[in-house]
């Protein structure tokens, strides 16, 4: 019986394109990934499609490919050379392949492949072999082995090492901005190598992608790494000026731009910089959460997270390795740290709304999840490292360097911490708004807790009823006693709710009247110091009486700053107070009043005709009412000032089919496009311009009248008119008014 043997016909190529790679963007990712495992530091993923045509470059900076190793890997189908050796040679790579894939990719990607790869010989010379297939050459019918290829190699005394595919003839309807975004989230994986070492391999420097798409989706080239440091929820830059202070800036979601100057000087360490991704593993925290896949993330934060340190460009260790915590970040965590060590971080957390001082730090993610590097600078020569690269020699900067930074990052803890705060309040409107569609009836933020119990009980009576009659009892009594808790303690937070609301509301007539107290105190010292120089004119009994005088003022003026101290601690008590309706038009000339000492000096003109005499709001708290009105004038009397001229007010209020509407206009500086931001607690200058304009304009005494920028006043407007079922917000303006801050109250 004659010898028989398997042959291949040249169909199968194409099924294996089809089967094994799913979609031409799976496709170039697998193109990548063998450049990864080529040990490459850099891949350039072009791709450039014009008139219906497209072909794609992807070149790395791998140690390429001898004309043997083509011969008899990357032209041999199914190698098991990846199998058989899973780690790269030069860097100890885990290789991302082993099926032997790579050819069918190209084959997926287009008709045409041009192959140039040069590879260094172990006798130094650099060979280049170059290659060209037409994959429709390998037609059903023909034997893969018999259908030969172009190729020739050259051999040279120079060279750089590297792999560039070039691949044209594929179908460009295949290619999708969904299918484009899915192969950037996948490259995540990849470029979160950042760089490390692994025994008996020389030091991984990391890995990255650049994407130039030109006539696709961006016409730029896209840094891969830089897309991931800007999708997370945050990142941090550092800047150690040439003073030694450290200037701190942090780009967040919801948070905006802030920024933090160290009031410490650090001289030893002027020129370090750092910059540092703060990704958490949820993609709803992300600033774009379409950059990155989770499921891809974690892993890599797990190898590649952490800060590293570098001086010089190289890479230090074992700072930001897997098992290092030189920033104590994994410590702190686990000892369950929340207060904060540094004092202005302290302060800023106890102005945040909703951020407990002490607990500000329980929300810090793990060290892995802060991804970047230092940069370490020093003039006085701190940052000289080890011959092996262990660290530094006497590691003399590491405490100033490890205390800066960790500033940096609890810094961004308690602005994060905030941000959580808002999310959950989000997340509870969410909550009321489905509630509303379940039970098809709208509930009033107020009261959602009370509609909410009375729907449950409802619906625990009516599947009760289907009970037994000793069942039904307990169930029924349970739910009772339950609701009843739930009612009282819903009680007792409105409550101290409403007093809360009512403290804060006492704060701009505080600062008011003290402001006019500070005033009347200057007057008496002066009154004072004329006395004097006039007693000293006088003899006898006249003498005797002016120096009574100064006694006199010096009484006075002890009291008021007595009554100064009182009224830093104590606020109005208003828990016994009723609402009632109030006449708008007087709440408003009184308050308007309270700012007449700086409308006067600064020539801003408020004009209240428009509110009719007879117009009433409310029921409402009195105190409330005064909050309102207080915080909207302060807030466009400050714009106003800011703007430096033209500087009129106008409250305009009317009857509307809702209740009452109250515009509260002004020339001034107007509202950014965001506006709806300037409600948020704390959020007093979202674009961080106008309280720069503000202080060239304002006189720095006058600022404890109109406020000091706390980014508390619209936030204590909305919740008063929120509270009442009413709502607020800027409406379009109109004339010459730049700003339309608009209330309807029921």
């Amino acid at each position: 019986m004659p010898k028989l043997r398997f042959s291949v016909d040249s169909a199968l190529l194409s099924e294996l394109g089809e089967k094994l790679v799913e979609s031409v963007h799976l496709a170039l990712l697998e193109l990548v990934k063998n450049a990864y495992d080529a040990d490459a530091t850099h891949v350039l993923v072009k791709m450039i499609l014009q008139d219906g045509d497209y072909e794609i470059h992807v070149i790395d900076n791998g140690v390429g490919m001898t004309l043997d190793d083509v011969k008899r890997y990357w032209m041999r189908i199914a190698t098991t050379n990846k199998a058989d050796d899973d780690t790269s040679g030069l860097f100890g790579r885990r290789k991302s392949g082993s099926k032997g894939i790579g050819r069918f990719s190209c084959r997926r990607l287009g008709s045409r492949l041009s192959l140039r790869t040069t590879a260094q010989l172990a006798n130094g010379q650099y060979e280049t072999s170059r290659l060209t297939i037409s994959w429709d050459d390998y037609s059903p019918g023909s034997d893969v082995d018999k259908i030969e290829c172009e190729g020739n190699s050259t051999r040279s005394s120079t060279g750089e090492m590297g792999t560039e595919l070039e691949i044209t003839g594929g179908k460009p309807d295949e290619w999708t901005q969904g299918g484009w975004r899915v192969l950037k989230r996948r490259l995540m994986l990849l470029v979160s190598n950042r760089g490390t070492r692994r025994k008996g391999y020389r030091n991984d420097p990391g890995f990255n992608v650049s994407l130039e798409s030109p006539g696709f989706e961006e016409a730029e080239v896209v840094d891969q790494r830089e897309q991931l440091m800007d999708a997370g929820w945050g990142r941090l830059t550092l800047k150690v000026d040439s003073r030694g202070k450290a200037h701190w800036e942090l780009v967040a979601k919801r948070i905006g731009r802030k920024q933090l100057i160290m009031s410490e000087r650090y001289p030893d360490i002027c020129g370090t910089t750092a910059d540092i991704a703060i990704l958490p593993d949820k993609k709803s925290q992300f600033r774009d959460p379409k950059a990155v896949s989770i499921i891809d993330l974690r892993p890599a934060l797990e190898e590649w997270g952490g800060v590293h340190v570098r001086v010089r460009g190289i890479r230090v260790y074992p700072f930001g390795e897997r098992r290092d915590d030189w920033l104590l970040i994994d410590r702190d965590r686990g000892i369950r740290k929340g207060s904060i060590d540094y004092e202005p971080i302290a302060a800023l957390a106890a102005r945040l709304r909703g951020v407990e001082p002490t607990r500000a730090l329980l929300n810090m993610l793990s060290a892995r999840s802060y991804v970047g590097e230092v940069n370490a600078e020093s003039p006085a020569g701190l940052f000289e490292m080890k011959a092996s690269r262990e660290g530094f020699v006497g590691e003399g900067g590491i405490e100033a360097l490890r205390k800066v930074i960790r500033v940096g990052i609890d810094w961004s803890t308690v602005y994060r911490d905030s941000y959580l705060r808002r999310e959950e309040q989000e997340e509870a409107r969410d909550a009321r708004k489905q509630f509303e569609t379940v039970v098809a009836t709208p509930t009033r933020p107020q009261h959602v807790i009370e509609d909410a119990v009375d729907y449950v009980q409802k619906e625990v009576r009516h599947i009760a009823a289907q009970l037994p009659l000793e069942q039904r009892r307990e169930v029924v009594s349970g739910i009772t006693k339950a609701i009843s808790a739930v009612r009282e303690t819903t009680k007792v937070n409105r409550d101290e709710l409403q007093h809360l609301r009512l403290v804060a509301s006492t704060s701009s007539l505080l600062l008011i009247f003290s402001h006019e107290v500070k005033s009347l105190l200057g007057l008496l010292d002066e009154y004072e110091m004329r006395l004097a120089a006039f007693a000293r004119q006088l003899t006898g009994r006249s003498a005797s009486q002016a120096k009574d005088m100064q006694e006199s003022f010096r009484s006075t003026k002890q009291r008021f700053l007595d009554l100064l101290k009182m009224t830093s601690l104590f606020s109005v008590e208003s828990r016994d107070a009723e609402p009632t309706k109030l006449n708008l038009a007087t709440r408003a000339k009184n308050a308007v009043k309270c700012f007449q000492l700086i409308t006067g000096k600064y020539g801003i003109d408020v004009d209240l005709s428009g509110i009719p005499n007879s117009l009433q709001v409310g029921p409402m708290l009195e105190a409330e009412l005064y909050s309102l009105l207080l915080n909207a004038l302060s807030n466009s009397i400050k714009s106003v000032i800011a703007r430096g001229y033209d500087k009129h007010i106008a409250i305009r209020a009317q009857r509307v089919s809702s209740g009452i509407q109250m515009n509260v206009l002004d020339t001034g500086v107007g509202v950014p496009d965001d506006c709806e931001e300037l409600f948020d607690p704390f959020i007093a200058d979202p674009e961080g311009t106008f309280y720069r304009r503000l202080k060239k304009c304002l006189n720095p005494e006058d600022s404890y009248i109109v406020g000091t920028g706390s980014g508390l006043g619209l936030s204590i407007v909305r919740e008063i008119v929120e509270a009442h079922d009413g709502t607020v917000g800027f409406a379009e303006e109109f004339d010459n008014w730049q700003a339309n801050l608009e209330v309807v109250m029921p």
